[in-house]
């Protein structure tokens, strides 16, 4: 969650006025604010491109030439949200990400003008797309942390900002990056440290630690009387819970993989392994595992983020602009308790109408199988 001052938690938390801001940078036009007339901004911490924006603006600046202000070919755009504070002056801007402009559109007819409408992509897609033009290795000696700025500075420019919250200092083992530098480089990395790796509202690279239910909540959401919460939408299911995990090392030199076979193996557990709930396996391979042990620590990891999911709870709620797909929210119910519960996706309007609607999981993202 974007660190809010005191005053804008209190303005929050009762009727208050927003403001919006949208600033478009083009290497060929300059640099102007262009007016928002709608759009949202989505998070989303399963998806590789985590944030994404949808911007519709003036009719008047629907481009003409492949240099102008709108053109996808370069141009960026930062969005901020305002807390209208009565005592001060300017609002209290909250940052909801830097963007690369990736498709621009209108629909119209042949003697009208209609809205400019502007889909935006954070970087991560920039780096997905700079894939290499043959499969390359990463640095003998080099750790996860260093390998994933590498890869992160080879395409956005050897200054770009990337933070490590992990200090992780694990050295890589060497493998091979066929073609695709974000998914089978950089996630992978992160992957092996329990990390994940994001650009964040102010559009910088964040490598961190995997969120869980152990971290302090951020901000709370409450049902009821004087509560935040406008709708909730619960849901108890299996989809994402394993209890037998198969995790594979992979070798380029000839030898044969490492594997192990982890089990949920508790007989008081409800995922027990001979219980009623019956058997899930769910694979995971990956070129960093190198050793039985590292792969069955990884198992162990992985099934234990699996276990004992919650109920699922998507709710819509009074707009607060600092939250961020992976903060940790207090959620207060009268049917369901209280507990923690970990965004998973968020989605911010940029108008004054709408909600803040949340989806939420119960534990971290699992990796893809493979």
């Amino acid at each position: 969650m974007w660190d809010l001052s005191d005053r804008a938690r209190d303005v929050l938390g009762a009727s208050h006025t927003m403001d919006v801001k949208a600033v478009v940078q083009s290497p060929f036009f300059g640099t102007r604010t262009v007016p928002v007339l709608d759009g949202q901004v989505d998070v989303d911490s399963g998806s590789q491109v985590r944030r994404t924006a949808t911007l519709v603006t003036d009719p008047t600046l629907w481009p003409t030439d492949p240099r102008d202000l709108l053109t996808p070919f370069g141009s960026t755009c930062a969005l901020w949200r305002g807390i209208v504070i009565p005592e001060l002056p300017e609002p209290e801007w909250v940052p909801l990400g830097v963007f690369a402009l990736d498709k621009t559109k209108r629909s119209r007819s042949a003697d009208s003008k209609s809205s400019v409408n502007l889909s935006l992509v954070d970087p991560s897609q920039r780096v997905a797309e700079d894939r290499f033009d043959a499969p390359t290795q990463t640095l003998a000696g080099a750790t996860n942390v260093a390998e994933i700025t590498r890869l992160i500075r080879e395409s956005l420019g050897l200054d770009y900002p990337v933070i490590d919250l992990t200090g992780d200092t694990t050295v890589a083992p060497v493998m091979d990056i066929e073609k695709e530098r974000w998914s089978d480089g950089v996630e992978k990395l992160a992957d092996a440290i329990g990390a994940e790796c994001f650009f964040d509202q102010i559009g910088q690279a964040i490598i961190r630690p995997q969120p869980t239910l152990a971290d302090a909540p951020v901000w709370y959401a409450r049902t009821g009387r004087a509560g935040n919460v406008l709708t909730t939408d619960e849901e108890w299911n299996r989809d994402d819970v394993w209890n037998r995990w198969v995790i594979t090392g992979q070798r380029s030199d000839g030898t044969d993989p490492v594997r192990a076979v982890v089990e949920d193996d508790d007989p008081n557990s409800p995922t027990y392994i001979n219980g009623p709930f019956g058997k899930k396996t769910r694979y995971y391979s990956s070129p960093l595992i190198d050793s039985s042990g590292q792969a069955t620590a990884t198992g162990r990891t992985f099934l234990s983020r699996s276990q004992g999911r919650s109920c699922k709870v998507d709710f819509s709620l009074i707009v607060n602009p600092a939250l961020d797909a992976g903060d940790v929210t207090e959620f207060d119910d009268d049917d369901l308790g209280r507990a923690n519960h970990i965004l998973d996706k968020v989605t911010i309007p940029l108008t004054a109408s709408g909600s803040l609607t949340c989806s939420t999981r119960s534990d971290i993202v699992l990796p893809a199988e493979s």
